[in-house]
């Protein structure tokens, strides 16, 4: 998971230096043709077995995470000068996502002390955005449609996560990642080639890294759902906040401010109590995807 979110954090750094020039939606879909061109290799020497069991789950999964995927890469569009540890601190909101899809999909119950932790946390989401706007005070997220973009990717993403829990048990970590890439590329490609570009030769080296990191990022974080307790790995997609906020650094000189840093405490102490409270209930179990799958 930390490994995940150093190549997540990498991967949006070249993603973000990228769009000033490339549109989000043309990046997306070679970020993905590309990661599954490095995938490639395993295939061909059979250390991959690829089956279509439970196909419907892998399309929707791939279909739903390639709308977070572009709704990410737009959210950090210098259109929008949403900056890295802010999208980072947006993406935080996923663990409430899942457990309002759990409850909507899956038909979990939610008692009060995970419902209150929930409703925290998008107080959180709050802070950081609406509460600084109001005031018109400096320190919180850009509220505009970045914030928005980021929002509805970690909505997409957190659909995912409820799916992925489940195919680790008929599909490997690798051929998730595979099968993520290939179906991502298909559906992306009619509208990347309405915004089709001619990247230079840096530009192309800068996709091909942003493909390279973002492959380690997919894989690291399937393998570590596939065989961690989430309780355990929870605490670590933290990290990719301070990591976010040292590429904002080192590229425009700028450091998440108050709103932003009391925002995201707020939502990380509110999805650290929902893990903590699931472990100590003993009711942590791989979700099984909606019947309609």
């Amino acid at each position: 998971m930390i490994v995940s979110g150093a190549g997540y954090t990498l991967h949006l750094a070249l993603a973000k230096d990228i769009t000033a020039d490339i549109h989000p939606i043309f990046l997306a879909f070679w970020r993905s043709f590309l990661a599954f061109a490095f995938c490639t290799p395993f295939i061909l020497l059979g250390r991959v077995r690829l089956h279509t069991h439970r196909f419907g789950a892998l399309v929707t999964r791939s279909l739903i995470g390639s709308a977070g995927f572009v709704f990410g890469l737009i959210a950090i569009w210098p259109k929008f000068d949403l900056p890295l540890a802010e999208f980072n601190a947006l993406s935080f909101t996923r663990p409430l996502f899942v457990t309002l899809l759990a409850v909507l999909l899956l038909h979990e119950k939610v008692g009060p002390h995970r419902t209150t932790a929930v409703i925290a946390g998008f107080c959180g989401v709050l802070v950081m955005t609406l509460v600084p706007a109001l005031l018109g005070s400096d320190g919180g997220t850009h509220f505009n449609l970045g914030s928005l973009f980021a929002i509805l990717s970690s909505l997409c993403f957190a659909f995912t996560i409820v799916l992925v829990k489940s195919l680790t048990g008929v599909h490997s970590p690798l051929a998730l990642l595979i099968w993520a890439n290939l179906l991502s590329s298909i559906f992306i490609l009619p509208a990347a080639l309405a915004v089709w570009a001619a990247p230079s030769l840096t530009e192309w080296i800068q996709i091909a890294g942003m493909a390279f990191f973002g492959v380690v990022a997919q894989f690291c974080f399937i393998k570590g759902m596939s065989v961690g307790d989430a309780s355990f790995l929870s605490p670590m997609d933290y990290l990719r906040l301070p990591m976010g906020a040292t590429a904002d650094w080192v590229m425009i000189r700028a450091l998440p401010g108050v709103f932003v840093w009391a925002g995201a405490g707020i939502i990380v102490v509110s999805t650290l109590y929902i893990t903590w409270r699931e472990h100590v209930l003993n009711r942590v179990k791989p979700v099984e995807p909606p019947k309609l799958f």
